[in-house]
């Protein structure tokens, strides 16, 4: 499962807090939509503008009896898009609900759009990707490395014709390929790849993302294996800063995120080994053995 599938779970499941205690009544969403007092645009992101992410975000809602967006439940959107569309609506102002002369709690559902400002031409491109990326992915998962590889290939080939300014698509299919040359034990080959996936995530991931870490990783275990110890090292260092930042930063995702950091300290510490620190090693094992077991799910 890659990163972004991650987000989309993440985000599917959030809810805020703040939840009701006695039944809320529902009302139709024209009927609340008769009732907004103020509506505020959500603001595209400047990375989802770069990537021309686009599309629908649906929350469900409970407005209170003052008007006031009181707590929500993502239903559905790309995550790149939701947490504008939780900023707007969170601003949204609704004249009071009445049941008689009493003002109620209701709950309703929205839906906020979101402009793609993809051409057909990079629509069409895309359409052909993700099959492919996806076919790439399961054989990888299933140990196939060399029945992944050709397909890892053409995902990158199509990836090179969507615009220069979307580098997900790119760096994932990079990763991916970086990954089936890899396991077949050609490293040097594999190297420059995971060095150019980290290239494009590095000007556009926050620098407290879980996938911009393991770009970290795979080019540090490239670099050690290859016998380039000392930049090795560095890379590993910040793949742990940051999947330390990016479970403070989300730690809904903690169990998958320290599932990764674990593997990668144990992996840092065999690489101290093989420079001659074993204090360093036994204190990244520590540092390891410290977050303890986790399940996998």
């Amino acid at each position: 499962m890659t990163g972004v599938m991650y987000l989309i779970w993440l985000f599917f499941t959030l809810t805020t807090a703040g939840a009701q205690t006695e039944p809320v009544k529902t009302v139709p969403t024209s009927d609340a939509a008769s009732h907004v007092a103020r509506m505020v645009d959500p603001i595209v992101p400047p990375l989802a503008k770069a990537v021309k992410i686009g599309g629908k975000v649906k929350l469900h809602i409970i407005i209170s009896p003052s008007g006031d967006v009181s707590s929500f439940t993502v239903i559905s959107g790309h995550p790149l898009l939701v947490q504008s569309a939780i900023n707007a609506v969170k601003q949204w102002k609704y004249k009071p609900f009445l049941e008689g002369e009493t003002a109620i709690s209701v709950a309703t559902d929205v839906e906020l759009d979101f402009p793609s400002g993809m051409s057909e031409t990079e629509s069409a491109v895309r359409n052909r990707f993700f099959p492919i990326v996806d076919e790439c992915g399961r054989l990888l998962k299933g140990g196939k490395y060399s029945e992944a590889e050709p397909k890892c290939r053409q995902a990158v080939e199509i990836s090179n014709s969507l615009p220069k300014e979307v580098v997900l698509e790119r760096s994932d299919a990079r990763s991916l390929l970086a990954n089936s040359i890899f396991f077949q034990r050609r490293f040097s080959e594999a190297l420059p790849i995971y060095e150019e996936a980290l290239n494009l995530d590095k000007g556009y991931r926050e620098p407290d993302d879980a996938d911009l870490a393991s770009d970290y990783a795979n080019l540090g275990r490239a670099y050690g294996v290859t016998g380039g110890l000392a930049k090795a090292d560095e890379l590993y260092a910040a793949a742990v800063k940051t999947f330390r930042a990016a479970i403070q930063t989300l730690p809904q995702m903690t169990e998958n995120y320290s599932r990764r950091l674990q593997r990668t300290l144990n992996e840092y510490a065999q690489l101290k080994e093989a420079e001659g620190q074993a204090e360093a090693a036994s204190g990244l094992r520590k540092q390891a053995n410290d977050i303890g077991p986790i399940g996998s799910h």
